[in-house]
């Protein structure tokens, strides 16, 4: 069985809503991808990276750009909170934000109707696992190995070093901004899978990837992703704030 990237897991897990989750672990069991969502149980571990930026994310195929590209992804952060919010071509005015509560393991999906009501559905915070239920054998660890080069440029001020991640699921590619905390281990375990190994390699990309690209084995696809909007620091308490918003619980989701 071919193992899903970072980057799919990512995906999937940060683009559909936590309130879609039994539906994911529907398609996941026919696929035979060998995954499923649980109530994540683990510790509280503190964001690294806290701030704001928008990754903009280009799919192509083997011929030309996919229609649904590019997609955006809106990313605030604190140490114990994230707010995400998707959106893709033609969804202006109707992008669904994400806010998670690391310490309470807390999930809300926000939304707004067409007559501007506020809701925000509760449930508890997932996370997604690898089982190879089909195989009946433990999942096999990530490969991923990174490589720091000499090869530099300059990104929105920022002095980046190109790192390559080779394995067997694909290559990335990096442009690295050594002088930031880079997100990525943060956002991989929002949605922890049961390949410490991976989570592990990915904490080590020394930085904040600015740009970069994932071709999958084979390179029949590929993604390239690049960082906008960049802004370091403290965020704004009332990004996270659920005023105006009606709560509606669902434990059971």
């Amino acid at each position: 069985m071919t193992r899903p990237s970072i980057t799919t897991l990512l995906a999937v897990a940060l683009v559909a809503p936590a309130s879609a989750q039994f539906d994911i672990n529907a398609i996941m069991q026919q696929q035979g991808m060998g995954m499923r969502m649980v109530d994540d149980t683990d510790p509280f571990v503190p964001n690294t990276f806290t701030g704001a930026f928008r990754m903009e994310m280009h799919l192509f195929d083997s011929i030309a750009e996919k229609k649904e590209s590019p997609m955006n992804l809106r990313y605030w952060s604190s140490a114990d909170m994230t707010m995400v919010q998707t959106g893709m071509p033609g969804m202006a005015g109707r992008e669904v934000k994400m806010l998670t509560d690391l310490k309470g393991k807390w999930q809300y999906m926000l939304m707004t109707d067409a007559e501007g009501k506020r809701m925000a559905m509760k449930s508890k915070k997932k996370k997604m696992v690898i089982t190879d239920t089909l195989q009946q054998k433990p999942p096999a660890k990530s490969d991923m190995a990174f490589t720091v080069t000499k090869e530099k440029k300059t990104i929105d001020g920022h002095v980046c070093t190109k790192v390559i991640g080779r394995g067997t699921d694909g290559i990335w590619t990096g442009w690295v901004a050594l002088d930031l905390k880079g997100p990525y281990a943060d956002m991989a375990k929002h949605v922890r899978s049961a390949d410490p190994t991976l989570n592990k390699q990915m904490s080590a990309v020394p930085g904040f990837a600015l740009e970069f690209e994932w071709v999958p084995a084979g390179g029949k696809d590929r993604i390239v992703c690049y960082i906008k909007d960049l802004l370091p620091g403290g965020v704004d308490a009332d990004v996270f704030s659920l005023d105006g918003y009606e709560l509606i619980a669902i434990p059971g989701m």
